[in-house]
């Protein structure tokens, strides 16, 4: 498997920390240094997630040579669907014009799903013998933040990526990868209504379930999230480089999912991993969930000369779940 090329798509809405501090009463500074979001975009109400995505399969479509009518398969990475029914893949690919025997499907991961959906995407060519795949990520969160809430208003932001993925290609490889959840700590990261548990009709009702606000919208514990982030991603990242028989010298750059600026230097701190090999988007675009990654790596592709550099990607958040892996570029 290989990654051929990555594309990405940012919405037209774009917001200052200025912006950001007079929505959530933070401080400018607390938002630029400690968040470290300087800018983000977020969704138009007239925008949506698939609008977001089909813009960056277009994109991808134009720079490389890949047409529609040679994707087997479409994996799409989100939490945040334009629809509770149908997937979101779904209307992707009849918008962006592929066969009717492509495959098609949602994996309803966050800030992990990138990761974990890159393995995915290797088995599902390599099981059917399928050649080319577009990986989508798009998780606009700003269709679930309350607008004063510090706690998420004040880190998120939207975007979407797509990576063409090939079953013979020899750009990049995907090593071994270490995954998992904590579901014990699911409710550091949740949105309580609106799906199976509390719907908003159900054969069981006799009228229309009403749910407040508060209930409707994505609610975060920084806390809980920094301090699984501090004691689980270390180790998943130790774990990943002991499958690969690497140590974190033989890496090149770290790709990491980006939570807050504090989160990401505290981490690589921890591990002690030079600064200049940690990419950095959150400044730009905020985190953008499943987006995170990718978006990173467009820009490393892009830029650097990969031959032979090998890049840790790790992504965490939403379950609380975490995935490590490791890509090596042969170009």
């Amino acid at each position: 498997m290989s990654i051929e090329a990555i594309a990405s798509a940012v919405p037209s809405i774009k917001e200052s920390a200025a912006e950001i501090a007079q929505q959530t009463g933070l401080e400018e500074l607390f938002i630029t240094e400690k968040i470290g979001v300087k800018w983000r975009h977020v969704l138009a109400p007239d925008e949506t997630g698939v609008d977001l995505a089909e813009a960056a399969c277009r994109k991808l479509f134009a720079q490389t040579d890949l047409k529609p009518g040679d994707v087997d398969d479409l994996i799409f990475v989100t939490q945040t669907p334009d629809h509770a029914l149908p997937h979101s893949s779904a209307l992707l690919a009849h918008r962006l014009g592929l066969s009717s025997s492509c495959a098609a499907f949602d994996i309803g991961l966050g800030c992990s799903g990138f990761v974990y959906a890159l393995s995915v995407t290797e088995s599902f060519l390599a099981g059917n013998a399928h050649e080319n795949a577009l990986l989508v990520t798009c998780d606009p969160y700003s269709r679930i933040m309350a607008r004063e809430d510090k706690g998420t208003n004040a880190v998120f932001g939207d975007a979407a990526a797509v990576c063409w993925v090939r079953r013979t290609g020899t750009r990049c490889q995907l090593g071994r990868g270490d995954y998992g959840t904590d579901g014990s700590r699911a409710g550091a990261l949740i949105v309580e209504a609106g799906r199976g548990k509390l719907p908003f009709v159900s054969v069981h009702e006799s009228s229309l379930a009403q749910y407040s606000r508060d209930q409707l919208r994505l609610h975060m514990s920084g806390r809980d999230v920094f301090e699984f982030v501090m004691l689980q991603v270390p180790k998943s990242i130790g774990s990943c480089l002991e499958r690969n028989g690497l140590t974190l010298a033989e890496i090149d750059w770290f790709a990491l999912h980006q939570g807050s600026l504090y989160m990401l230097m505290a981490m690589a701190q921890r591990l002690e991993i030079p600064r200049e090999k940690i990419l950095i988007n959150i400044d730009r675009f905020g985190n953008t969930v499943s987006s995170t990654v990718p978006m990173l790596l467009e820009e490393l592709m892009w830029k650097e000369d990969l031959h032979d550099r090998k890049v840790l990607i790790s992504g965490f958040g939403v379950g609380l779940s975490w995935a490590t892996n490791i890509l090596t570029f042969q170009y």
